[in-house]
């Protein structure tokens, strides 16, 4: 007899689903900036620093000691991450455009159980981010599954 009053239980759509994944990404990323500024602004902030890092090492190469070797990989790796965040936010901007909504999962519909999956997986992100490593590694799994899963959007 309760039951009645039970609230039907929203369905998340794919573009909803893809949309919490980015911003919950996107908020890892930035959890170490400070929280007055505006959201874009410290998607910035952390461009401007990958790109201030990739320089720094960059000019430090050398292939001649060891750590002038290990300047290489941190150029690469350096170059790697913002590829990836810049990639994360110019997605997300496309996300946050709801006439676009329509569209994107229909564009998105072969990728449905994929990101299903992982929006399950975000949405218990507690089991897997039990210490730093883990949850780092966590993150950039989810990163790289996303972003292969949304690679066609283009």
């Amino acid at each position: 007899m309760f039951g009645i009053f039970k609230e039907p239980e929203k369905i998340i759509d794919t573009y909803e689903q893809v949309h919490v994944i980015l911003k919950s990404l996107l908020t890892y990323e930035l959890k170490e900036l400070p929280h007055r500024y505006e959201f874009w602004y410290r998607v910035a902030i952390r461009q401007e620093e990958l790109r201030t890092l990739q320089a720094e090492h960059r000019a430090k190469i050398s292939m001649s000691s060891a750590v002038g070797r290990f300047h290489q990989v941190q150029y690469e790796v350096m170059t790697q991450k913002l590829a990836k965040l810049e990639r994360v936010a110019d997605i997300y901007k496309l996300f946050c455009i709801e006439d676009e909504r329509e569209a994107l999962n229909h564009r998105l519909y072969f990728q449905q159980n994929d990101i299903a999956i992982l929006y399950d997986h975000i949405q218990h992100k507690e089991l897997y981010t039990y210490c730093d490593m883990a949850q780092q590694q966590f993150w950039e799994a989810v990163r790289d599954d996303i972003l292969h899963a949304i690679a066609h959007l283009d």
